[in-house]
């Protein structure tokens, strides 16, 4: 059940289930499915421990789990065995409780959607005051001429 984890090499992305996982910066301990220069590479043998083990990392990410094992003091990172004994301690607390999990995952998801809305509505309604802002003055302008 427990994936490898270990340090990135080219080689490692031949595996069809693979992810990686940013070791350096303050970023560190976040998963992707994109190599970085500084990132530990998680080979799962099948897609049920590929999706167990990225979901896994990605909740302990946000939560900061990795972040108190954090080392530096400027610019942070992770050592590959404080991030093998995150996940090991972590995995079989989780596992069984697996559905339980995809459905605060599911939530997060749509958290994250409405989020971006949000944000998207707050952009135009900035743009829009601006306009009306620009409208008002540039009528001023010309009513004084």
């Amino acid at each position: 059940m427990l994936p490898q984890i270990r340090c990135n090499h080219s080689a490692a992305s031949i595996n069809p289930y693979v992810f990686y996982i940013l070791c350096k910066g303050d970023n560190a301990g976040k998963p992707g499915f994109k190599p970085w220069c500084n990132c530990f590479v998680v080979i799962c043998n099948n897609k049920q421990n590929f999706d167990f083990y990225f979901w896994l990392i990605y909740g302990l990410f946000q939560t900061g789990k990795f972040k108190i094992r954090h080392r530096g003091s400027v610019i942070p990172f992770l050592n590959l065995n404080d991030v093998r004994e995150t996940i090991w301690e972590l995995a079989p607390m989780i596992h069984p409780d697996w559905s339980r999990y995809q459905e605060i995952l599911s939530s997060l998801d749509k958290l994250s959607k409405l989020k971006a809305t949000l944000a998207e509505q707050i952009v135009a309604a900035d743009k829009l005051q601006r306009c009306l802002l620009y409208k008002y003055f540039e009528e001023i302008k010309n009513v004084s001429k």
